[in-house]
C-alpha cells in the first residue's frame, strides 16, 4: 500500500510544468523488498501548450484516483465498524446515509477523472510520435482501469444500500405487526400462521413455517427472520471491497511506469 501511494503521489507532483526534481525513491524497509519497478524522475517539463494540456489532464486524473484510494480505506473501515441493527432507526438511517456519501463521492470523482482520461487518449491519438502515442495511451488506459475499479466499488455499494432500503420497506413496522395480530393472529402472516404459534415439536420454532395456501417459500425479502442482517452484509462488503484493492494498486503502478515515456518530449 505504501508503494502505491508513494509512486502515484510522485507522479502527481512530478507532472508540474516547469519543475525540476531530484530522485527520491520510495522508502524500503528491511521487511519489504524493493519494488520491481519505480517511477523515474522527470527532469523538467517544457511549458508548451501540448505539454501543459497533458499535465493538466494527467494531474487531475491522478489526484482523483489518489483521493479515491483514501476514500476506499475509510469506507472499508466504516463498513466494518457500523452497527445498523442496534434497534435505533435514527442510528440506522444515519449509518446508511454516511455510506451513501462514500458511494456518491467515489462515483463523482471516478467519472470526472475518467473524462480526463478520455482527453488523454484523444491527445495520444493526435500524437505524431509513435512512442509518445503508445506510452500516453498506456498511461491513460492503466489509470482508467484503476478509476473503473473504484467506480465499480461505488456501484456495488449503491446496490447494497438499495437492497437494505428495499428490505426496510418490505418489513412490517410494529404498528403493522399489531394490526396483523388483530386480523390474522400473528405479527407476520407471510412467514407464520396461527397454527405455528402452538407447540409443535416438528416445527423449527426459530423460523416457523409458511402458510401452504400462500405458496410463498422461501419467505419474501424482509420477512425471513433468518435473513442476513444489514450489519452482517456490511461486514461482507468490507471484505469484498478490500479484496479488490490489489488490482487497483496494480493498475495505478502500471500507470506510473508509463509517465516518463509519455512526457519524454516535454
Amino acid at each position: 500500500m505504501l508503494y502505491r501511494f508513494t509512486v502515484i503521489a510522485a507522479a502527481a507532483a512530478l507532472l508540474s510544468p516547469g519543475a525540476s526534481f531530484a530522485a527520491a525513491p520510495p522508502p524500503v524497509t528491511a521487511a519489504s523488498p524493493a519494488p520491481a519497478t519505480t517511477l523515474k524522475v522527470i527532469a523538467n517539463v517544457r511549458s508548451t501548450s501540448r505539454c501543459a494540456e497533458i499535465v493538466t489532464h494527467a494531474n487531475s486524473a491522478i489526484g482523483a484516483a489518489l483521493n479515491n484510494d483514501v476514500q476506499l480505506q475509510q469506507l472499508i473501515t466504516r463498513l466494518r465498524a457500523v452497527n445498523l441493527d442496534d434497534g435505533n432507526s435514527i442510528h440506522r438511517r444515519n449509518g446508511l446515509d454516511a455510506l451513501g456519501e462514500f458511494a456518491k463521492n467515489l462515483t463523482k470523482q471516478s467519472r470526472s477523472a475518467d473524462d480526463e482520461v478520455k482527453r488523454l487518449r484523444a491527445l495520444a491519438e493526435k500524437s505524431t510520435d509513435p512512442q509518445e502515442k503508445a506510452e500516453l495511451k498506456a498511461f491513460a488506459d492503466a489509470l482508467g482501469g484503476a478509476l473503473w475499479r473504484q467506480q465499480k466499488v461505488a456501484r456495488d455499494l449503491n446496490g447494497y444500500l438499495a437492497a437494505v432500503d428495499f428490505q426496510d420497506m418490505a418489513t412490517f413496522t410494529e404498528a403493522q405487526q399489531s394490526a396483523n395480530r388483530a386480523v390474522f393472529g400473528v405479527p407476520d402472516p407471510y412467514i407464520s400462521t396461527v397454527a405455528d404459534t402452538k407447540p409443535n415439536p416438528g416445527v423449527d420454532r426459530n423460523r416457523g413455517t409458511i402458510d401452504p395456501s400462500s405458496g410463498m417459500r422461501p419467505a419474501p425479502i424482509g420477512h425471513d427472520i433468518n435473513q442476513t442482517t444489514a450489519t452482517q452484509e456490511a461486514t461482507a462488503a468490507a471484505k469484498d471491497f478490500e479484496s479488490r484493492l490489489p488490482d487497483i494498486t496494480n493498475d495505478e503502478n502500471g500507470a506510473a511506469q508509463h509517465v516518463n515515456a509519455a512526457l519524454a518530449r516535454c
